[in-house]
């Protein structure tokens, strides 16, 4: 079947979900200042997070559905799919701090 961040996260992994667009401002500066950091990168890889990119280049109806589902209607949204946990959403303006909140909110992968 199709890998959904929910299929993932019920498999055990944790999963964090970029909507964005190329036309959203916001979306690449969270992207240039916090989410392609080697800081960030190395952060989530400590953690095994499932990486998944959601692009919204023509307000693609499946994308527009699936934002839906988060209570959410525009980009950028920021979603941690947690097993066995509710999906936590980050602020819209990403910082390294929020984001680091975030994932030690996940259980530790070595327990």
């Amino acid at each position: 079947g199709i890998e959904t961040p929910e299929v993932r996260a019920a498999a055990g992994k944790p999963v964090f979900v970029d909507f964005t667009a190329a036309w959203c401002v916001s979306c690449q500066v969270n992207k240039r200042l916090v989410l392609n950091t080697d800081e960030t990168l190395a952060a989530f890889a400590q953690s095994q997070v499932v990486l998944m990119r959601a692009a919204w280049p023509r307000r693609d109806a499946v994308i527009t559905q699936a934002l839906a589902r988060l209570g959410r209607n525009g980009v950028p949204v920021y979603a941690l799919f947690r097993p066995g946990q509710e999906t936590l959403l980050l602020p819209e303006i990403l910082t390294r701090s929020s984001l680091h909140e975030a994932l030690s909110t996940l259980a530790d992968p070595r327990s």
